[in-house]
């Protein structure tokens, strides 16, 4: 079944990209690039990522569970039994395949954790087991869904869809707009990267500058190739500073014209500064882009690929350019006609991306103390998961099931949340006193989730009245 076209792939099909005019051009766009940081930049201290950071890390059409956060052990549940469990493993079609092996993955040291083959591969640098004590882990979220778009949507946003469309803000939009009070701005504070993004609340400043990569974002960060003059650049700025004539003052009744002339202030300190040198690792060829393609896995000039998208969402938190990130880090998963091995071959580069991602913020440094990842709150998600029994063509279908991975900044490491049956891997409800499966529990949602990492970051909102995870939640967040 092939997966319907979203958003951003309609807008590469048609030719969709960033100019800094279309960024400048509207009233959304101008605020946008405003985040009152002008006056920082103006001084030349980049990098200042003070405070709190999100990455949220989307693993786009469905990621098969029982080979990644929500095993069964093989010996317990045979393929023979399938028509009792409604489970089907085959783990031994990946042994040997891309250097994994088929069976479950423990880590070494003392873990509520098991994880599926593809949580470790021989010769790869870093793990999931490396992070399990930064590492919270939530199954059994219902999605309510069988359809990409609508559980897309329902997880970015929290609220379910009218149909396929989206209603309500994106989670990491409302982050964005709530933490925004309590610390210092961002150039651009919310950045979205091959995902989408809504905000039908906040201000539009909050709201996030949406590429596709790299590329994209430097369209709106390195000078432009139609750039005049210095002398005639100087004059144009002098004459967009001067106090406004009695026309700008009637333009500016509700500020419009004060936001629109920030919004070029802050564009123009962001070229000025050359903040596009930390997003020219795709092409360029200095020791420290070819360590970051190094590092995430892709060659010079792969900008779509998932390591430079997650190279990106990185160097866009570490610079302190943005302060919440949204992130396609993965590559189509929708194999209804594929087994375990196909379906092991397109989730790979994901995982890798999103652990390069891990391993490099925790081993940055951060200005503030200990490294990125003790900043910085990171979410992997899909829109739900595959089906536990294989179809007539050998592959998975959907499963309004899901699981999660929470990481760093926050978060209580080591913390497993949530369970699935074990006939049919169906939500189980979870009593957040007990931290178990009880029938006096509930069902886990996406809301559960953002209203959790709300609460990590100490902000609530009022359109949740579902309390937090408290049990994945770190006492020092």
């Amino acid at each position: 079944m092939p997966r319907p076209i979203g958003l951003d792939e309609r807008r590469a099909r048609e030719g969709f990209t960033v100019t800094r005019r279309r960024f400048l051009g509207g009233v959304a766009g101008a605020t946008a690039a405003s985040a009152l940081g002008f006056s920082r930049l103006a001084r030349a201290d980049l990098p200042m990522p003070a405070g709190r950071a999100f990455l949220f890390c989307y693993f786009p059409g469905g990621w098969d569970q029982l080979m990644l956060l929500d095993p069964r052990d093989p010996s317990r549940f045979l393929d023979a039994e399938r028509s009792r469990t409604l489970i089907e493993l085959r783990y031994n079609d990946l042994e040997g395949l891309m250097g994994y092996r088929g069976q479950l993955v423990r880590p070494a040291t003392p873990s509520p954790f098991v994880f599926g083959p593809l949580a470790q591969r021989a010769g790869r640098r870093v793990n999931l087991t490396d992070f399990v004590d930064r590492m919270a882990i939530v199954r059994g979220i219902n999605m309510a869904a069988l359809g990409h778009e609508v559980a897309y949507r329902y997880f970015l946003t929290a609220t379910y869809p009218v149909g396929t469309s989206a209603r309500g803000t994106s989670v990491a939009t409302e982050i964005a707009a709530l933490m925004a009070p309590r610390i210092a701005r961002r150039p651009l504070t919310n950045m979205a990267v091959g995902i989408e993004t809504y905000n039908d609340r906040y201000p539009a400043n909050t709201s996030a500058l949406s590429v596709r990569n790299a590329q994209d974002l430097m369209l709106v960060l390195a000078p432009g190739v139609t750039a005049e003059a210095t002398d005639v650049e100087a004059a144009i700025t002098a004459r967009r500073n001067r106090a406004g004539d009695c026309g700008d003052e009637v333009y500016d009744r509700r500020g419009l014209w004060s936001v629109m002339r920030e919004a070029r202030g802050t564009a123009d300190g962001l070229v000025r500064e050359r903040v596009s040198s930390n997003f020219e690792f795709v092409n360029a060829d200095t020791p420290a882009a070819q360590a970051i393609r190094a590092r995430y896995g892709f060659a010079r000039g792969e900008a779509d690929h998932p390591g430079a998208r997650a190279a990106l969402a990185v160097q866009a938190i570490k610079t302190g350019i943005s302060q919440v990130v949204s992130v396609t880090v993965g590559q189509g998963t929708d194999t209804h006609f594929g087994n375990n091995a196909v379906h092991a071959r397109v989730l790979t580069p994901g995982v890798e991306a999103f652990l390069a991602a891990l391993d490099d913020l925790r081993s940055s440094p951060h200005p503030e103390g200990g490294t990125f990842l003790d900043h910085t709150t990171v979410v992997g998600f899909s829109e739900f998961a595959r089906a536990p029994l294989f179809n007539t063509y050998n592959g998975r279908d959907h499963h309004q099931n899901n699981s999660l991975m929470l990481v760093g900044a926050g978060i209580r490491g080591n913390t497993l949340v949530g369970a699935t049956s074990d006939v049919g891997m169906s939500p189980m409800p979870w009593d957040f006193a007990t931290n178990r499966v009880s029938d006096s529990g509930v069902i886990l949602q996406p809301e559960h989730i953002a209203v959790t990492l709300l609460a990590s970051a100490g902000v609530t909102s009022t359109r949740f009245r579902h309390p937090p995870i408290t049990a994945v939640l770190s006492e020092s967040r």
